[in-house]
């Protein structure tokens, strides 16, 4: 037997573990009653943007990715194989969640810029928005020089 068979747990350690989960149990509860957390339909049905981009994405047999404007047909840019990373991991995203849900291409994506700057990429037949600016500025831009694009245009 060792010393630890013989000796009481110490109470202070006890004491310490049992107020902090009361603790939490108590910060949770006042956070819920007082709503701190509002509903996510409060905060997707803010603002109405400045500014919406309806793009299409069409795959080349060589890798490249056509960037196309879905109002005008015109070409926003070619994106060559190995270019651009995190905009193909954002699109492939949309697409996957298209597949699992049997939808087509027929509908074009969404880029949203809204009055307080914030850059939106969202698929309008899922209802799954990403906010761009959470991947930091330079991922940010790379969605954004679409809207300078078609602004040149």
């Amino acid at each position: 037997m060792s010393a630890i068979d013989h000796e009481p747990f110490p109470k202070g350690a006890l004491f310490a573990a049992g107020s902090l989960i009361a603790l939490s149990l108590i910060a949770a509860a006042v956070g819920r009653y007082q709503n701190l957390n509002p509903p996510v339909d409060s905060i997707v049905s803010a603002p109405i943007p400045d500014q919406v981009l309806k793009m299409r994405f069409q795959d080349k047999p060589d890798g490249s990715v056509v960037v196309l404007n879905a109002d005008s047909g015109a070409e926003l840019e070619t994106i060559a194989p190995g270019q651009d990373a995190f905009i193909r991991a954002v699109m492939r995203g949309f697409v996957r969640d298209r597949k699992l849900r049997k939808i087509g291409a027929e509908v074009p994506f969404n880029l949203s810029l809204y009055p307080n700057k914030r850059l939106t990429m969202s698929d309008p037949t899922t209802g799954k928005e990403i906010d761009l600016r959470a991947f930091g500025p330079t991922n940010e831009g790379a969605f954004a020089r679409f809207l300078a694009t078609t602004e040149a245009r």
